[in-house]
């Protein structure tokens, strides 16, 4: 159940994009964006050519200073919160990344994520049933294979 590749995901701030593909994901102008940077809200990776090129994180950091302008605050407010936000999924992304131990399919119906390590050493697997958009977790005291069947199950407990 180990996946290497989501690790990889939650580890990796390598993506680059340059102003203009930053522009059109988040729907902040060019000019804003050129803006942000001479304020030192945000920042580009320095290419020597003249070519901004962002990081991850500050793609991020753009679509969540837009989403509280859009809401209201002042730039100087919506920066700050930003930075909270980025704080918040910074320590998530430290946790998450500690205790993830896999993610699976099963029956091209449920994704079961599998979380371990915890002090309390027992880990616990989160699922989702993608027909019924439900979710229910299962506490578990060592990794099992999971089957759709087991998975009925749960959801079943889950309910009384």
């Amino acid at each position: 159940m180990k996946n290497n590749t989501v690790k990889q995901l939650l580890e990796s701030d390598d993506l680059l994009v340059g102003i203009s593909e930053l522009s059109k994901v988040t729907g902040v102008s060019p000019r804003q964006i050129r803006y942000w940077e001479q304020k030192g809200y945000i920042k580009s990776t320095g290419e020597k050519s003249g070519n901004r090129k962002f990081k991850l994180p500050m793609v991020i950091k753009v679509e969540i200073i837009k989403h509280f302008l859009d809401e209201g605050y002042t730039l100087t407010t919506a920066v700050e919160k930003a930075r909270e936000r980025q704080e918040n999924i910074h320590q998530a992304k430290i946790l998450i990344r500690e205790v993830f131990k896999g993610i699976q399919q099963v029956d091209d119906r449920y994704t079961v994520i599998y979380l371990d390590d915890f002090t309390n050493k027992e880990g616990f697997y989160l699922i989702r049933d993608n027909v019924t958009n439900q979710a229910t977790y299962q506490i578990i005291e060592k990794e099992s294979e999971i089957t759709g069947e087991l998975l009925k199950e749960w959801f079943e407990y889950s309910k009384k």
